[in-house]
């Protein structure tokens, strides 16, 4: 069980996730990442070093988000994707209490295996910007869980880890 409450867990989310909205959105030019994809065309399945993947993300441009084999040393995996259908862009605040919903919610029980606020494990994600919406088409929340927070590497999918 995590010995941070559900409102300080929720809270760091949501900063992390803004600061690396930021970064995707301070130049607008999403360059390719390794894998041969670039940031939008992350999947469900795919494995990182969230400290990579930060690292990646701090720079104006993303150059790249080094995946990894889920079989190799990592500490998150992205879990869970949704299109968002509004015509018009709902603005981040509503963007952001979209994303934390969908990956603090359900999906996350449903991929862990216990609610949130009893995991050690969290929740973060990626959600377009008014910029990367009208720019790229970007519509896709992505969803990523990590136990980096907690100092662990793991090899294979966090899915069903139940703690």
């Amino acid at each position: 069980m995590s010995n941070f409450s559900p409102v300080l867990r929720t809270l760091g989310a949501s900063v992390l996730a803004a600061g690396g909205v930021f970064a995707l959105s301070g130049c607008g030019v999403l360059m390719s990442v390794i894998g041969g994809g670039n940031v939008m065309e992350l999947n469900v399945g795919d494995c990182f070093v969230e400290e990579e993947m930060n690292t990646a993300l701090s720079g104006g441009e993303v150059s790249n988000i080094p995946l990894v084999d889920c079989a190799e040393e990592h500490d998150s995996e992205f879990f869970f994707a949704y299109d968002m259908t509004e015509a018009e862009y709902p603005g981040d605040e509503a963007t952001m209490t979209q994303a934390e919903e969908l990956c603090t919610g359900e999906n996350f029980t449903n991929f862990i295996g216990v609610p949130y606020a009893e995991s050690e494990i969290y929740a973060y994600y990626l959600y377009p910007t008014q910029q990367t919406w009208d720019q790229l088409n970007d519509r896709e929340i992505i969803c990523y869980v990590t136990t980096a927070d907690i100092g662990e590497m793991v090899t294979g999918t966090l899915e069903g880890a139940n703690r």
